[in-house]
């Protein structure tokens, strides 16, 4: 149903952990993971989700990062878990893989798709989605990385309906990169401000995302703006009650009047988003 596309950076594997850990994760949801980083982290992931049965695939032929090597691949291989791959020469018969990931028009126009059924994930571009004819799951990329003074400008957007569509839309399907866009980046820039992305639920079921900004006057270092941010937060009608592990996370270093680092605020904002997934699901199945 939902597929969340993670580039294995450290503190998404830690969300995805923590949240499995406490029980808070939806099988619903099925992370769909592209290891770029060889760290402990992806395979304490891996043996958690496993001793769990939580549903996620691994992808087995990475575009970037550590796992390109020959090495790397063999090490990838030794990995424990569902694989998935991504496309990357035309395919000619049905494959092993209980879903495949397709990101190239041009590979596509020689695959044998027609004859295929394996579930596909395929970013919204009409030369892709024609290619491919069997189950279809939609990826988009919701998340716009921007400057924090671009965030200020629009504070509040709609981040996704397509919960709601994903099926009137012919999809079995949707996926997202969840708070990270399509393009990877090795490594964030320093940057002297703070931005929280906090995705909340609206009005008719609407997920809108929230970009809380450090405020534009110089500050001292990053407790005193990451204070000023969780003033915001904590009064902010949404969260007001019902908090996620996300949440309490970043509730409890504001508490504390301590910065808990860059890391520690991504893992809460992924962590709060797919909670609230988790939850929105779990809701929908029970009635």
């Amino acid at each position: 149903m939902y597929y969340p596309y993670f580039r294995g950076k450290q503190f998404d594997l830690l969300a995805l952990r923590q949240l499995s850990e406490a029980g808070k994760l939806s099988p619903v949801i099925q992370p769909v993971i592209e290891p770029v980083k060889d760290n402990p982290a992806l395979g304490k992931l891996l043996l958690q989700f496993n001793n769990v049965n939580q549903p996620y695939f691994l992808i087995d032929n990475p575009q970037a990062g550590d796992f390109l090597t020959l090495a790397g691949q063999e090490k990838l291989q030794q990995l424990n878990g569902l694989k998935t791959h991504i496309i990357t020469e035309p395919v000619k018969s049905v494959t092993e893989y209980p879903l495949l990931i397709a990101q190239s028009a041009a590979v596509l126009q020689d695959a044998d798709f027609p004859t295929f059924e394996i579930p596909t994930i395929v970013p919204l571009e009409f030369r892709l989605l024609q290619h491919v004819k069997g189950p279809k799951i939609v990826l988009e990329d919701n998340f716009l990385r921007l400057r924090a003074s671009s965030y200020r400008e629009i504070p509040d957007e709609v981040f996704t309906l397509s919960h709601l569509t994903y099926q009137k839309r012919g999809f079995v399907g949707f996926s997202d990169f969840s708070i990270d866009s399509r393009l990877y980046y090795e490594q964030n820039y320093p940057t002297k401000e703070i931005v929280l992305h906090l995705v909340y639920f609206a009005e008719q079921e609407q997920l809108r995302i929230h970009h809380f900004v450090s405020p534009a006057e110089e500050l001292p270092d990053f407790a005193t703006r990451f204070m000023a941010v969780m003033a915001e937060v904590s009064q902010f009608p949404a969260f007001l009650s019902n908090d996620t592990l996300g949440l309490e996370i970043l509730k409890q270093s504001y508490a504390k009047g301590k910065f808990p680092g860059m890391g520690v605020l991504r893992k809460a904002c992924v962590m709060h988003h797919l909670e609230l997934m988790s939850r929105f699901f779990e809701t929908k199945i029970k009635e």
